[in-house]
């Protein structure tokens, strides 16, 4: 007779209930889209199979089932793994972080997978953790009970890997989208801190004359917030002295960080996307006055176009920093920025003006 026959029927079941939400997660992401021949769709498509196979004969054979259970975790995890380097590749995404999509609403599909492929790790890897319960010896035990009958340090095992992978993929603040822009001459930055209300503006400047105004009012614990975009035009000889101003580029600042005060100030300044300042009332450094001068200018420009948009932030506004709202929100840009300013070179583009 199996020795783990005496289990009794609830940790058999709470098993199977979890076998059968993971194997229904998993067949879910595969109707999303199609899959293409490989090993990895032959795991997508073999793990609830075998999932499936473990609910049954967990009841007649338990230590098959759980070690079926086991087996189909693990596969599933393995194809999970695959499926997010894939993203990786892509712009350097991740499941989290197609969580701060900026795509207006009808186009926001990353939103539902990324919800999917979340709650599908989990139950991975609370099912996995529950499978290698079953499969301990009787005599351990933890508090007086047999481990093997416990279930909750499945689901705190889930939980803290799911903790740790979050933190890692959503720090710093980023999101998954191509980016393939003309780089500006000029950003800067104001950022307003009063307690958990934060207020953003960002003008940037072309070299063509556009100057793009970009504000927004976000608050922590918000994950979407709402903002505005206006076009203005403006003679480029009034941002060129600005921009080959000598003194700004010898300057050195600390890296950005976000404010952390409960009322704050700070400037950011971009030149050329290739030297970042930061001037804040944490560092106790005012902006220079021609940084402020020309702000004010090319914020009270009239504007000839308005649009609307949307920023989600998975973090809740505690990973949204300063680089990020300067609009080096794509991890590629934003390493090749920080490399820029670091290295302390001066313009970036030779120009004759």
């Amino acid at each position: 007779m199996d020795n783990s026959a005496h289990d009794g029927v609830a940790p058999k079941l709470t098993a199977v209930v979890l076998f059968l939400l993971t194997g229904a997660s998993l067949l879910s992401q595969l109707l999303e889209g199609p899959l293409y021949p490989s090993l990895l769709a032959i795991a997508a498509i073999a793990s609830p199979l075998v999932f499936l196979c473990a609910c049954v004969v967990v009841f007649f054979r338990p230590r098959l089932g759980y070690g079926l259970g086991l087996a189909a975790g693990l596969i599933a995890l393995g194809w999970f793994v695959g499926t997010e380097r894939t993203l990786e590749g892509w712009n350097h995404g991740n499941s989290w972080l197609l969580l701060n999509y900026p795509g207006p609403p009808a186009a926001g599909w990353p939103l539902g997978f990324a919800h999917l492929r979340i709650l599908s790790v989990a139950l991975i890897l609370i099912s996995l953790a529950c499978a290698s319960l079953r499969l301990f010896p009787s005599r351990w035990s933890l508090r007086g009970s047999p481990l093997r009958r416990c279930t909750w340090p499945a689901f705190a095992f889930g939980f803290l890997v799911l903790a740790v992978w979050f933190v890692r993929s959503v720090t710093p603040y980023c999101v998954t989208t191509i980016t393939d822009v003309i780089e500006p001459e000029v950003r800067i930055l104001h950022v307003q801190k009063r307690g958990l209300h934060i207020h953003e503006t960002t003008v940037t400047a072309y070299r063509d004359g556009k100057v793009f105004v970009v504000r927004h009012d976000r608050r922590l614990f918000q994950y979407r917030f709402e903002g505005r975009a206006t076009l203005s035009l403006a003679p480029f000889q009034r941002v060129r002295p600005f921009v080959q101003s000598t003194g700004l580029w010898k300057l050195r600042t600390p890296v950005p960080e976000v404010l952390r005060s409960w009322n704050a100030d700070g400037w950011y300044v971009v030149l050329q996307d290739s030297r970042l300042l930061a001037f804040t009332s944490e560092f106790r450094r005012k902006p220079p006055k021609e940084v402020t001068d020309l702000f004010q200018e090319l914020e009270k420009l009239p504007a000839s176009q308005e649009q609307p948009f949307v920023l989600r932030d998975v973090c809740l506004g505690f990973c949204y920093d300063p680089v990020a709202a300067l609009g080096f929100d794509e991890l590629g840009l934003r390493a090749r920025l920080l490399s820029r300013s670091a290295s302390g070179v001066g313009p970036a583009r030779a120009r004759v003006f």
